[in-house]
Formats: C-alpha cells, sequence, structure tokens
C-alpha cells in the first residue's frame, strides 16, 4: 500500500477536510478537560485560545467538504450530498424535538454540532465512494462507525444534564472523543485507500 496513492483534488480537499475536522476534535477536547474537569479553572482567554481555533478549523473543514462534494462526477452519486443535508436537517429536527419534549433537555449547539459533523462526514464518504476511492467494506466500517458515535452522542447528550462531577466531564467527553477517533479511522483509510 502506498500513501496517497493517485490523490485528486476531490481527495486533497476531503483529505484536508478531514485533517481540519481532526484538529477542530483534538482542540475541542482539550477546550472540554480546560474548562469542564472537575476542579478546573480555565480563565476566559484560556478558553478563547482553544475555542477560536476550533471555530476556524471547523468553518474550513466544511468549506474544504463542500468544495470536495462539489466537484463533478464521471457517475451519478449514488448518495447526493444534497440528500444527505436534508436528511441531516430532518434528523436534527426530530433528535431536538424528542430532546426538548420526552427529555426536557436544555437547547445547546452541541446537537447541532454533532448532526453537522456525521453529515459532513457522509458527505465525504459518498463522494470518495462516488469516486471509486473507497470499495464497499470501507464504506461500510465508516459509515457504521458515524452511526455509532452519532448515536452514543446523542445519548451522551440527553444524560449531561441529569450527571454532576466527573460523570458529567466524562459524559461531554464521549461524543468529542468518538467523534475524534472517527475522524482519525477515516483519514487513515483515506490516505491508503
Amino acid at each position: 500500500m502506498i500513501l496517497f496513492r493517485n490523490f485528486t483534488v476531490r481527495d486533497w480537499l476531503l483529505f484536508s477536510g478531514n485533517l481540519s475536522m481532526f484538529a477542530t476534535s483534538l482542540l475541542y477536547i482539550a477546550w472540554w478537560v480546560a474548562v469542564f474537569r472537575p476542579g478546573a479553572a480555565a480563565s476566559r482567554s484560556v478558553s478563547a485560545a482553544l475555542l477560536i481555533p476550533a471555530f476556524l478549523t471547523g468553518f474550513a473543514a466544511i468549506l474544504l467538504f463542500v468544495f470536495g462534494v462539489r466537484l463533478p462526477f464521471d457517475v451519478r452519486p449514488l448518495v447526493p450530498a444534497g440528500r444527505i443535508l436534508i436528511a441531516g436537517l430532518l434528523l436534527y429536527v426530530i433528535l431536538l424535538a424528542v430532546s426538548i419534549y420526552a427529555f426536557h433537555r436544555p437547547v445547546t449547539s452541541e446537537l447541532f454540532i454533532m448532526i453537522l459533523w456525521a453529515a459532513g462526514e457522509l458527505c465525504a464518504l459518498s463522494a470518495l465512494y462516488t469516486a471509486g476511492r473507497f470499495g464497499t467494506p470501507a464504506a461500510v466500517v465508516l459509515k457504521l462507525l458515524v452511526l455509532a458515535a452519532t448515536v452514543s452522542g446523542f445519548i451522551c447528550y440527553l444524560r449531561y444534564y441529569h450527571l454532576e462531577g466527573t460523570a458529567s466531564f466524562v459524559d461531554g467527553l464521549i461524543p468529542l472523543v468518538s467523534d475524534a477517533f472517527v475522524t482519525a479511522v477515516f483519514l487513515v483509510l483515506h490516505a491508503f485507500a
């Protein structure tokens, strides 16, 4: 296996997008640990020093994903990015309603970020599968990992306000680490595809 074998412009855009997403995850994990670890007393400047670059790398990841999935294909995508984004929006609305009305969970940005991450990863995966970069086994593994991370993240999202101390800190950390892990697996599989 050769690293970055025959990478196209699409490959580089989507790989760079996932690399930016991985950096975002690491920065967000660092922020969570600095601010929410029991006994932590991070200043506003430390918090900002971690959140601002996390926001910027996350925004860069979104742009890179958009440019990568919008490049023309020789064949029609099995699942176009537009359908994935619409499904993600519908899923967000449904999960938001469930979290508010069934679980009385206060609305925070984490649910939107979680669904946006999953939709971005699935759009990138669909584009790479359509372009022939990933075969069916790798695509299925990555889809299942994205699904597992999203489901576990939603469960943690629902539980967070019912926990205290170390339990709430760990509960908030689980989705961040899960997403970072899935993104890292995606990067490795893509680099060697």
